[in-house]
């Protein structure tokens, strides 16, 4: 469970994500007879995923795959792909090519060595990739699913062209801020007999009527990270207050990507005290 934002705009993309980890014991119980589960809050879901090329990725739903948490994964990847790995990028790779390349190692590989044998297994997964093509001026955001234990084929969220909020994970605070309701709206209208045929006008009118602008294609680098850090702190408040564990935790994890600068991170914890921590890029 976690919460992971992506705002792109002309000038950048920038992911957030929270540092909330849970672990369940794959329908094991305690003495008392509970599903053990545990939260942590020092999780990384937010990685760099080439030291000189901008791309990067962030995490939601599974944070291990067996023994190896995905963080682990992702620097196994990032290793494969550098400069003198197995897959190393040359100055002409595409993004698509790095996502094809991650799709076969964390869902065909890993996901599948850790879970496929295991019958009934339904756990949720996203892997979301963002960046440039060598050469491009504007990022794509693609995005890795496993989705009710079946793992699907890569997906482009947004090409190079597009603009927009995206997010995975926990969706229900940012959709009922943006979209002014929550996942359910539709289902508690068809169970109390309003469908698409009898009320098309209402169902046509109430997305585009109550939905609530956030974003400007021209918006600044800074004001499209203050967004991106407000949504992903707007859904971990919700969940303080909620009376429901809190899966969404923890430091927010804020970086960026642009064409020039490459990657940056914004906001990172740091294992300890910001003033003894020598590590001031440290990725």
């Amino acid at each position: 469970m976690t919460v992971c934002v992506c705002v792109k705009v002309n000038e950048c993309m920038v992911f957030a994500a929270d540092s909330a980890t849970s672990f369940d014991g794959l329908g094991e119980k305690d003495g008392d007879g509970v599903p053990i589960q545990q939260v942590y809050r020092h999780g990384n879901k937010l990685f760099q995923l080439h030291r000189e090329f901008p791309i990067m990725a962030m995490t939601s739903g599974l944070g291990n795959f067996g023994q190896a948490s995905i963080a682990m994964l992702a620097k196994q990847f990032r290793r494969m792909i550098a400069e003198g790995g197995d897959l190393a990028l040359s100055g002409k790779y595409t993004l698509k090519e790095v996502v094809a390349a991650a799709h076969k190692f964390f869902l065909e590989e890993k996901y599948s060595e850790a879970f496929g044998k295991i019958e009934g297994f339904d756990g949720g997964f996203e892997l979301w990739i963002g960046g440039y093509s060598a050469g491009e001026m504007f990022p794509e955001l693609w995005r890795l699913r496993v989705f009710q234990g079946k793992i699907e084929e890569p997906e482009l969220r947004a090409g190079t062209g597009q603009v927009g909020i995206y997010y995975g994970g926990q969706p229900d605070p940012i959709q009922r801020l943006i979209n002014g309701f929550g996942w359910k709206l539709e289902k508690i209208l068809m169970d109390n007999g309003v469908t698409p045929d009898s009320h098309p006008d209402l169902y046509k009118s109430v997305a585009p009527e109550l939905y609530l602008p956030l974003l400007s294609p021209v918006m600044p680098i800074q004001d499209a990270i203050d967004l991106t850090e407000f949504l992903a702190d707007l859904t971990k408040k919700v969940f303080r207050f909620r009376a429901v564990p809190e899966y969404v935790s923890g430091d927010i994890d804020v970086a960026t990507i642009t064409a020039f600068e490459n990657f940056r991170w914004i906001k990172r914890k740091h294992y300890y005290p910001e003033h003894l921590n020598r590590e001031v890029d440290h990725v």
